[in-house]
């Protein structure tokens, strides 16, 4: 099965706001997301940020993916299913964990 996530972060003094979007096969992950759920999206990334992901912080470059992980984490916001062309999938957003 494939899940689609839509992944959203807020602007802070850090970094600008942003969201990415990713697609991924879900076959032997355990099992599927589910709202209020908090996910490591910085695992599903996998290391390929793009330039508007990354910042410096002490002389040192960070991604906001795992930024957020290590401080407030990240929550499944909201879940649906869908389909296309006879292909089920699922729809996830992805948000930062409010405080």
């Amino acid at each position: 099965m494939e899940v689609h996530f839509n992944i959203n972060w807020n602007k802070t003094g850090l970094y600008d706001e942003g969201s990415r979007d990713l697609r991924i096969s879900w076959i032997n992950r355990g099992g599927l997301p589910r709202e209020g759920e908090e996910i490591n999206i910085s695992k599903f990334i996998d290391g390929d940020y793009r330039a508007d992901e990354l910042f410096i912080h002490d002389h040192k470059e960070v991604n906001v993916f795992e930024w957020i992980e290590n401080t407030t984490g990240w929550e499944i916001e909201k879940v649906k299913w869908d389909h296309e062309n006879g292909v089920i999938f699922l729809h996830v957003l992805v948000g930062e964990k409010e405080g």
